[in-house]
């Protein structure tokens, strides 16, 4: 009677794999979000960016339309509002996978 190993072919090694198709494409999905993640995170900032330099240049008089500046600054309010709203679900989807029992 011959035994054969867990790593011989049956067992949990078919079942789990640790390399192969399935280990590598986890790694582009987290890379792309990351990607997405800091792609939103320079856009409000350059927008915010934008807004404070727009607000300098009212007070220094350079721009006299007030309802532009305004406009800009709700603009950057709202983009940083939905930043937060972003990172906060996607903080939420993580822990809900953490509290998953495999």
């Amino acid at each position: 009677m011959v035994i054969k190993g867990i790593d011989s072919g049956i067992g949990m090694t078919q079942a789990f794999p640790t390399t192969g198709a399935k280990a590598t494409k986890a790694a582009p999905a987290a890379e792309e979000a990351g990607k997405f993640f800091g792609e939103l995170v320079n856009k409000v900032n350059d927008m915010q960016n934008q807004t404070d330099k727009s607000i300098s240049q009212l007070a220094s008089g350079e721009i006299k339309g007030l309802h532009e500046v305004m406009i800009g600054l709700e603009k950057s309010s709202i983009s940083f509002q939905f930043l937060t709203q972003v990172r906060n679900k996607a903080l939420e989807a993580y822990q809900e996978i953490m509290r998953m029992q495999v």
